[in-house]
């Protein structure tokens, strides 16, 4: 008979509060000493989640919306601990056994080719057999669709298959899945996820290295795990604007892919002269911007084109001192052209769209009044009257 540990199945209230005053960062650079670095004076980002920021020991993932105030939550919300084991880690049972030696938990790992070590590998999610979801999910923020399948068929862009999600709820600092009871019996319940907007960033020799998923009936994002920031999302100039030479010159920096598709949606449709590449970053890293630069020497014009916010502002204001003080980047000339309508370049594209829908409607109204049958009806009322 199998005799079961319970003492390792509770947490006494002295672990937990031994487990709260670990300091959050301190915690990260010993047991994960390769996948953090310093982004600004006093704050941090991770390597395998560069939006996730940590500062004054607390975190905060900004592509997901989380945040924690210790290292019990980054475990619990972060790295998918249950409570009891992040604070039994914390706390010291297992923390030995970790600092150095592994990398973050909950993390898939593929045995590499050259060595016996594990390796984090890069695979793009299964593609769906249609992109219809993904279409009409762009055109519904303004995208114009032959930019939407410029991209699909650059292989830039595609809809990725759906899956089925297991839904977990909080109960006393746990995560525990959520049940249906099916003729007497417990069945984990999951949710039927639609398969989002993929959108892929390439290495010099064409091979996928980077991808990022955004819903298409929800605000939900992530990179693809394995990514490399380095090899971001990246828009070629469009075939109108291969004609001009100057298009391979310059290049055009945003935040998230979905601002490149509406920049070049807003060149499209006001004739702009805003022709050459389109470089997402995947938030602010300037990891993909630096890689583009050294690989693509013919590049004299770099147009910051940030959100036109605080965070936007401040990241502006770091990358413009980046290449302003780098030598090798003496032959650029540095723009900041944040976007002239709203938060960012999708808002503006917006903004254009109903704008012109505005314009559509009164000129169809000045027709409708133009028309014979207005004019007959009013020379009819003239007559009468």
């Amino acid at each position: 008979m199998r005799v079961l540990n319970r003492a390792k199945d509770i947490v006494t209230p002295e672990q937990v509060e031994k487990a709260r005053s670990v300091d959050l960062l301190d915690y990260i650079k010993r047991s994960e000493p390769n996948n953090i670095k310093p982004s600004a004076p006093g704050e941090y980002r991770l390597i395998d989640h560069d939006s996730l920021k940590i500062s004054k020991g607390k975190f905060h993932w900004f592509s997901r919306g989380i945040g924690g105030i210790n290292a019990i939550d980054f475990l619990v919300k972060v790295r998918g601990f249950e409570f009891k084991a992040a604070v039994r880690e914390l706390a010291g049972e297992d923390f030995s056994q970790s600092v150095g030696k592994r990398a973050p938990p909950n993390v898939p790992k593929r045995e590499s080719s050259n060595t016996k070590d594990l390796a984090p590998f890069f695979e793009l999610p299964r593609a769906n057999n249609h992109n219809d979801d993904v279409i009409k999910y762009l055109q519904g923020r303004g995208i114009k669709e032959s930019v939407i399948i410029a991209c699909i068929e650059a292989n830039l862009l595609y809809q990725a298959k759906a899956y089925r999600k297991p839904l977990y709820h909080i109960e006393n600092g746990e995560k525990k899945p959520i049940y249906d009871d099916v003729d007497g019996t417990k069945k984990h319940r999951h949710e039927s996820v639609k398969g989002g907007c993929i959108f892929v960033g390439y290495d010099n020799q064409q091979n996928p290295k980077f991808a990022c998923e955004r819903a298409t009936d929800s605000d939900f994002k992530k990179d693809i795990f394995g990514s490399s920031k380095e090899f971001a999302f990246c828009m070629p100039p469009t075939e109108n604007d291969s004609h001009s030479k100057t298009a391979y010159e310059r290049l055009y920096v945003f935040e998230g892919a979905v601002d490149c598709l509406s920049h070049a949606s807003i060149t499209q449709i006001s004739g702009t002269d805003w022709n050459g590449y389109r470089l997402s970053l995947g938030g602010v890293s300037s990891l993909a911007l630096n890689a583009f630069l050294e690989n693509n020497p013919q590049i004299t014009s770099v147009y910051l084109c940030f959100d036109n916010d605080k965070p936007g502002k401040a990241v502006t204001a770091r990358i413009s001192n980046e290449i302003i003080t780098n030598e090798k980047y003496d032959h650029i000339s540095l723009y900041s052209v944040p976007p002239p309508v709203g938060n960012d370049y999708n808002n503006t594209l917006e903004f254009i769209q109903e704008k012109l829908k505005e314009k559509k409607i009164q000129a169809e109204k000045v027709v409708s009044n133009d028309s014979p049958r207005s004019q007959t009806g009013k020379k009819r009322a003239d007559t009468v009257l």
